[in-house]
């Protein structure tokens, strides 16, 4: 079944669309669609955006995403829905804020940086909480991309990331497994075949960084069975 824990990560995912140190989308506005199945039925649909969102002087990006589960099949029902919007600068992501609703489930996180530390605000279902992790905590957050600073196939390589939707830092271990290219709507992407694992997730990720750093597909199993995220469309300029 297709339970939080798959819900979850598919979220996750829909904010590492991101990129790396607050490279901008080079013609404006990046939008692109993403088609999740589970067992071979389809589930739902991910849309994320980037855009150019300079930040006092500096470079930066804004990233959306609204991600749609509608699942009721004879294995498993599920109904999710979430909106996700963040801004990153060249040294990492300042904010993050999610809203979501899973099976009549209320959940909403509020996260910035101020100073040495990122701040959160969560509620879930009408339970609050505030949590503060430090910045020398973490390397990464789910906004970024460690697979881009792998420099040649066969690397590993372990990182502190931080979860901006749990509100806490798990390590993940990345692997560099081969490259390969991927056709989407007609253009042919260079990919990074990564396989990462960690305490929320274990996937097989394609990673483009031709016209920006996107997700281009993962595949991956979690507590509750496997799933599939795969892009099929990206464009440049407005929606």
């Amino acid at each position: 079944m297709l339970k939080r824990s798959s819900l979850l990560l598919l979220m996750l995912l829909g904010a590492s669309y991101l990129l790396s140190h607050a490279e901008e989308p080079s013609k404006g506005r990046r939008t692109a669609r993403y088609r999740i199945t589970s067992r071979g039925f389809g589930v739902g649909e991910l849309k994320t955006a980037l855009s150019p969102a300079p930040q006092a002087g500096t470079r930066g990006v804004r990233f959306e995403s609204d991600l749609a589960i509608d699942a009721n099949l004879v294995l498993f029902k599920v109904s999710s829905h979430s909106r996700e919007d963040a801004l990153i600068g060249e040294k990492g992501t300042l904010s993050y804020r999610r809203q979501g609703e899973e099976d009549g489930r209320s959940s909403t996180v509020a996260a910035s940086l101020e100073g040495e530390a990122f701040r959160f605000r969560l509620n879930e279902n009408g339970t609050a909480r505030t949590v503060s992790v430090p910045r020398s905590s973490y390397d990464f957050t789910t906004m970024d991309c460690p697979e881009t600073t792998m420099r040649s196939e066969g690397e590993s390589i372990e990182v502190r990331l931080l979860d901006l939707e749990q509100a806490r830092v798990v390590k993940r271990k990345l692997h560099w497994i081969r490259s390969e290219v991927i056709e989407v709507g007609g253009r042919r992407l260079r990919c990074r075949v990564v396989d990462l694992s960690d305490p929320n997730t274990t996937a097989r990720r394609w990673v483009s960084t031709e016209h920006g750093v996107v997700i281009v597909r993962q595949d991956g199993k979690g507590k509750s069975g496997p799933y599939s995220l795969r892009m099929v469309s990206l464009h440049e300029g407005a929606d």
